[in-house]
């Protein structure tokens, strides 16, 4: 059974006396343990496809089953989100207390689990994100990435299956966008977490199993990192801007220099190059 299957989902939105279209006729399949980038420009309905994943929001066409649960199904909802947890763009957003441990616990005890487990669950989801120890602590005196990590806890909490990071990293500086990417990667790794990345960053998706492309509401295509991100007329099509290390080696190319493979990471670029000599 897959994490996600999608089939044919459309959405339309109310704008000004009219429907807008926003995801037309999307098919989308994750495998459990699997993590899956979703890429698309500003509008491009990647956002949308997401909040489907954990009923934020109603699927109007299509079908889409979650975690083995109907998306379309209004009593699945609550057991939906649990399964499928998100991490938005900006943690603040998240958090309902001041202090860390309090956060997490507030929604263990929204779903009823009972008192005695809750300290238990809130250290061992603080570990998961290397946390550790910071459970009376403020969550306005973290940084933007330990804000992250915490928001991200407290999905882990509730033990989440499936954990979509939506632009995540957006608001991160380089430091705080590395600690993100690193806690996503270890948790693909070694916990086997269902990871769903939505972003526009090159960089933050170059680990991902499988990369859907979006534009207008729709896949355009989908394949491993390599395949779609060194593809300059699919990320052309897309609105995207291709990783640096592509558009150096498609530059040297236009003059004349070609390497022995097109890099997807800098440290390939410079392999690469090395090898010129």
């Amino acid at each position: 059974m897959n994490a996600i299957e999608g089939r044919d989902i459309s959405h339309s939105y109310a704008v000004d006396g009219s429907w807008a279209l926003s995801l037309c006729g999307v098919n989308i399949t994750v495998a459990p343990g699997e993590m899956v980038a979703i890429l698309g420009h500003n509008g491009s309905g990647k956002t949308t496809l997401a909040k489907h994943f954990n009923a934020l929001l109603e699927l109007q066409k299509g079908e889409l089953t979650v975690a083995g649960l109907e998306a379309s199904d209004p009593s699945a909802v609550w057991k939906l989100r649990r399964k499928c947890g998100m991490v938005f763009q900006n943690p603040d957003n998240q958090f309902v207390s001041s202090v860390v441990a309090e956060d997490i616990a507030f929604g263990l005890e929204n779903y009823g689990t009972p008192p005695e487990d809750i300290p238990r669950r809130v250290e061992e989801a603080l570990r998961l994100v290397g946390m550790a120890g910071t459970e009376k602590r403020s969550t306005y005196m973290l940084s933007g990435g330990q804000k992250q990590r915490i928001a991200l806890a407290g999905v882990l909490a509730l033990d989440a299956d499936i954990i979509i990071f939506d632009e995540a990293t957006v608001m991160l500086d380089p430091a705080g966008r590395q600690e993100v990417m690193e806690t996503i990667r270890r948790l693909h790794a070694q916990e086997h977490k269902t990871i769903i990345l939505i972003s526009h960053y090159m960089e933050d998706v170059l680990d991902a199993d499988r990369v859907y492309i979006m534009a207008g509401g729709e896949i355009l295509a989908a394949g491993p990192p390599r395949e779609m991100l060194t593809d300059l007329s699919l990320l052309a099509a897309a609105g995207l801007a291709p990783p640096f290390a592509v558009q150096v080696y498609y530059d040297l190319l236009a003059a004349g220099v070609e390497l022995a493979r097109c890099p997807l990471t800098e440290e390939e670029l410079v392999e690469e190059i090395c090898r010129l000599f």
